[in-house]
């Protein structure tokens, strides 16, 4: 009796198991948005309220919302790179670059975007690796660091192209 009530059992047909409803992968908005559009051959960043026309000759990569590095900018010719990065604090200095030492730091002439400028020199450990040139000053209560990459053979083009680049970083509202 005992085996035919397993054989039974064994035998039956069995409900397919209950199948979770799909769920779809959770995706941080944030990180999908950029940090800025360009439009009409300017870069706007809405959230600390700047824009930088993007010259002819140059290709804009705005970063994602909620990082720190709000733009790049790559020259095509010179493939000169410029960064820039937004960070909370109040001391000018520049942000630490793994790999490079910022060797050189001095105060810098005023520009049409801040008074007070700090330009630093990153040197990489690798001398085959691109210094940095930075630009640091506060806006609006945030510090900012432009950095200009210029390729090893292009140093003195790519940092006059990237100096121009950035003279043309204005405000919206103060």
């Amino acid at each position: 009796m005992m085996m035919t009530v397993m054989l039974v059992l064994g035998c039956a047909t069995k409900a397919p198991p209950a199948e979770a409803p799909y769920t779809p992968p959770p995706r941080d908005m944030a990180s999908d948005r950029p940090s800025g559009v360009v439009y009409d051959g300017v870069f706007t960043d809405e959230m600390h309220a700047f824009s930088l026309p993007i010259a002819e000759g140059w290709v804009a990569q705005p970063g994602p919302e909620t990082g720190l590095m709000r733009v790049v900018i790559q020259h095509v010719a010179t493939e000169t790179r410029v960064e820039v990065w937004a960070f909370s604090g109040e001391v000018l200095e520049p942000r630490i670059r793994e790999g490079c030492v910022w060797t050189f730091q001095t105060k810098g002439r005023p520009r049409g975007f801040s008074e007070d400028v700090l330009l630093a020199t990153c040197v990489p450990n690798d001398a085959t690796e691109r210094r940095v040139y930075g630009t640091i000053f506060q806006r609006n209560g945030t510090l900012f660091q432009v950095e200009i990459q210029p390729p090893n053979g292009a140093l003195l083009e790519g940092r006059n192209l990237a100096n121009q680049l950035i003279d043309g970083l204005t405000w919206g509202r103060t």
